[in-house]
């Protein structure tokens, strides 16, 4: 079943509130959750959003080597998006960047209809 993630910056803090949807049902989890440890240089902007790339492809692959091996990578996908103050993610979305990494010429791939 499809998933909705979304996240809420704490206010004062680069910590933000994890919020998971599947169904009827909704779980909250604060980041980083106790069993995720992470070695950073630091704790900015870029930092949080990686622990938060980490924690939705745990909750998503339920392997955390997948999800150390792709953290860092589906936060530069994202271009930004866990950095902002309150975002909502699909889990379409998370599909799309796996299918990606499998086959990344689809990325370079020219539209079929140019609009001239």
């Amino acid at each position: 079943m499809a998933k909705t993630y979304s996240g809420e910056r704490i206010p004062g803090t680069l910590r933000y509130t994890l919020k998971i949807r599947e169904g009827n049902s909704e779980h909250i989890v604060q980041v980083p959750e106790p069993s995720i440890h992470i070695i950073t240089a630091g704790d900015g902007p870029e930092d949080s959003a990686n622990r938060l790339s980490l924690a939705l492809l745990i909750d998503y692959t339920k392997n955390p080597q997948i999800a150390f091996a792709n953290y860092k990578g589906f936060n530069v996908f994202l271009s930004g998006l866990l950095s902002e103050d309150n975002w909502m993610l699909h889990s379409n979305r998370i599909e799309l960047f796996f299918k990606m990494t499998e086959n990344p010429q689809l990325e370079n791939r020219k539209p079929i209809f140019s609009g001239n």
